[in-house]
């Protein structure tokens, strides 16, 4: 049986899978007896937890209630970091979603390769500080379609990248209306906001490692307050506040 691939943006889009098949590529809904933590040390999983969509990712980790109904669904690439019994979590006991800082990060990693409880008393300090984050937290939609693709593809290659859709338009032989189109039918975002949350996305790593806010926003082609405004609009506190987290 081929094993179905999943992409972040495609979760909600997937049809209902048999549970043999969920058991190939995923988890059919089930309940553990104490709290779980879940982690991506690779790929994403798409995580439903009675009713309520969260993305698993490296830099999102999911605490699972002790008895909460839950389903998954991995995409191909998806090495899961399980603990179970997970480390008790301050505040109300209800399945919430975690920012995964980089230290955090490199002690989920250290446990998965040792496996041993021992391990779990500097993790379980960690986890108990990492901040709440939203439960639908989702990366930017990466469009492959004949349009889409080789602008995906130069943002990956640069996030800088200054081409304006006129620009794209004239390489790719198409209108711009075309390419605008195409753009919102595949992400639900205009090109304009694709872009700066694209941006957005790649800045918030490079901040987690401490680097300067001025040196990202040259790094993702924004300039200081272009960039601090945007990315207060889409996460919801400054970038110099998520660099000091």
């Amino acid at each position: 049986m081929q094993r179905p691939t999943l992409s972040p943006a495609s979760a909600d889009a997937l049809p209902p899978a048999s549970d043999d098949e969920l058991d190939w590529w995923g988890h059919a809904p089930h309940r553990h007896d104490e709290a779980q933590l879940l982690y991506a040390a690779s790929g994403t999983c798409a995580l439903d937890v009675a009713g309520t969509p969260f993305t698993v990712d490296q830099r999102t980790a999911v605490w699972i209630a002790a008895g909460a109904e839950h389903s998954a669904r991995f995409d191909d690439e998806f090495v899961p970091v399980s603990i179970l019994p997970a480390p008790p979590r301050p505040g109300p006991g209800n399945t919430h979603a975690l920012l995964v800082s980089p230290a955090l990060r490199t002690l989920l990693l250290r446990y998965a390769r040792t496996d041993e409880f021992a391990a779990l008393g500097q993790l379980g300090a960690r986890l108990r500080e990492a901040p709440r984050t939203s439960a639908l937290t989702r990366t930017v939609p990466l469009p492959r379609g004949t349009l889409t693709g080789p602008v995906v593809a130069a943002f990956e290659a640069d996030p800088s990248h200054d081409s304006t859709l006129d620009d794209w338009a004239a390489t790719l032989h198409c209108s711009v209306t075309s390419l605008r189109r195409a753009f919102l039918a595949e992400t639900g975002l205009s090109f304009t906001e694709w872009r700066t949350r694209f941006r957005i996305e790649l800045s918030i790593p490079l901040l987690e490692r401490g680097t300067q806010v001025s040196t990202v926003a040259a790094r993702v082609g924004m300039t200081h307050n272009g960039f601090t405004n945007a990315f207060r609009r889409t996460i919801g506190h400054t970038p110099m506040a998520h660099r000091a987290a």
